[in-house]
């Protein structure tokens, strides 16, 4: 089987990318391992290059070397591709699809990584484009739009980027008037926080939007927030970072947890929506599961 490595340099610090690209190096020539190498030049770059790999049908392993960002991309070009299977080492500032599944540490192991077997994963298929992690409509997409701008500044790392476009966010409007439904249930028309669809657990540098999301099991985990004052929001966060909103009396009146297979948002007003960490203003979108898309590598097995 092939592998091919897809250097982000532009992920993280760039310290702990040449290590790890040093690492997989010496461990490919020591046990005699043909590895084929790109390095990314743009945004949509590892997309291509692994797009290009998909398109030859040979059996292949890819892995990048980046962010949530770096991996969302090669997933996209490798979704239903039985013969590619993806990897990540999360050199990235974020890392949070992987927190499902273990610690940065397991995931830097070079042997393990190598040696790793396929865990079929879902997506999220929307109208825009293909999600692997976690989408979401209203503060929280606002909050990562800002996000992306904070994370340019120096010294500030994915969770501290987050905690500074939240606190932005909540000083600004909170609440956005939606129209959710949910596979045949009757649609739920309030003011929201936010809506969230997850496959994953972790988004915006550690948060545990959807703490009981499966990422096999072919369901999205729907998480909706009411709108609340900024004082109780403040409250809240520490719980919700956590996950642990979930069986929280605080979050009683507030909270609507589903499970399903699509969820549709309407608006009159656009609403930010978020793509694994791409953001843009919109009037209507769907989030649907894409059951087993992928096959990810996960270093040690599933221990989601």
């Amino acid at each position: 089987m092939r592998r091919l490595v897809i250097y982000n340099p532009a992920a993280g610090k760039k310290e702990a990318y040449r290590g790890v690209r040093e690492q997989i190096r010496r461990y490919c020539q020591r046990e005699g391992i043909v590895l084929e190498e790109a390095v990314t030049q743009f945004p949509g770059h590892a997309e291509k290059i692994a797009g290009a790999a998909a398109r030859t049908g040979e059996p292949v392993k890819i892995y990048g070397v980046g962010g949530d960002g770096t991996l969302c991309e090669i997933a996209g070009a490798a979704a239903g591709q039985n013969h590619v299977q993806v990897g990540i080492f999360p050199v990235g500032s974020g890392n949070d699809y992987i927190r499902t599944f273990g610690s940065q540490e397991r995931f830097l192991q070079v042997e393990a990584q190598m040696k790793a077997q396929p865990v079929k994963v879902d997506m999220i298929q929307t109208e825009k484009m293909l999600s692997l992690n976690l989408c979401s409509a209203g503060l929280d997409a606002a909050v990562a739009l800002h996000m992306a701008k904070f994370k340019k500044l120096p010294l500030v790392s994915g969770s501290m980027a987050y905690n500074l476009a939240l606190v932005k966010c909540v000083l600004g409007k909170m609440g956005n008037d939606l129209r959710v439904t949910i596979d045949d249930h009757p649609p739920i028309q309030d003011r929201f926080l936010f809506a969230l669809a997850g496959s994953g657990r972790y988004y915006g540098g550690g948060y545990c939007g959807a703490p009981e999301a499966d990422p096999s099991d072919g369901l999205l985990d729907f998480v909706l927030i009411r709108k609340v004052g900024r004082l109780r929001l403040a409250k809240l966060l520490s719980e919700y970072k956590k996950g642990e909103h979930l069986r929280s009396g605080a979050f009683q009146d507030i909270l609507i947890f589903m499970r399903g297979k699509r969820m549709e948002i309407t608006c009159e007003q656009s609403v930010v929506v978020n793509f694994d960490g791409e953001c843009q203003p919109l009037s209507q979108i769907s989030f649907r599961v894409l059951p087993q898309a992928l096959n990810f590598l996960v270093p040690g097995g599933k221990q989601a």
